[in-house]
């Protein structure tokens, strides 16, 4: 499904749903948006689920245990992108809801509100741009579905001018990329 429009965005202030692209060329603005979108979720009563790699992971929680309460941070929950996506063995679109009973002790839809953010990234497998686009499909009917804010964050350099132009078809927002 093609979208209509893009809306492009220079931060996540005042969104409460919507499905994002965002494109990363700056490790510490990618990090602080992280951090941002956490805060937020915080501010809007809202569990934060950061899909991110090992390397990054600790340098975000580094920088949300400078702001935030330990309480606060109990609302915040990291998965391994690696796992979350190759759960089934090969590249999927896992449901964020698939995760939740084990990340939220008591865990309802109906009681909890839930935002994501996930890292996506890859290994050299070669079909993977194709499963990146019907990923993103599927992920898009669950973002409207569900009526999230879902953030899915690319490390510019390693997306193809064509994926990247596919991938920005399948969210209504792109989130810009700057030094701050």
């Amino acid at each position: 499904m093609e979208k209509d429009q893009l809306t492009v965005i220079d931060n996540l202030k005042g969104l409460n749903e919507g499905h994002i692209i965002y494109f990363f060329e700056y490790i510490d603005a990618y990090i602080k948006n992280v951090i941002d979108f956490a805060i937020s979720g915080l501010e809007q009563d809202q569990y934060s689920i950061i899909i991110e790699n090992d390397r990054i992971s600790p340098l975000i929680l580094k920088g949300l245990k400078e702001i935030v309460s330990g309480s606060q941070l109990n609302k915040i929950k990291f998965i391994n992108n690696y796992d979350f996506y190759f759960a089934k063995g090969d590249f999927q679109c896992a449901s964020i809801f698939d995760y939740l009973p084990s990340l939220i002790k008591d865990y309802s839809k109906q009681q909890f509100s839930v935002r994501s953010w996930a890292h996506v990234e890859w290994g050299d497998v070669q079909e993977i741009h194709e499963n990146l686009a019907n990923s993103e499909q599927e992920a898009d009917i669950i973002v409207k579905e569900n009526r999230l804010l879902s953030v899915c964050a690319y490390d510019a350099d390693r997306v193809s001018e064509t994926t990247r132009n596919n991938l920005i078809s399948r969210h209504g927002f792109l989130i810009n990329d700057y030094p701050r």
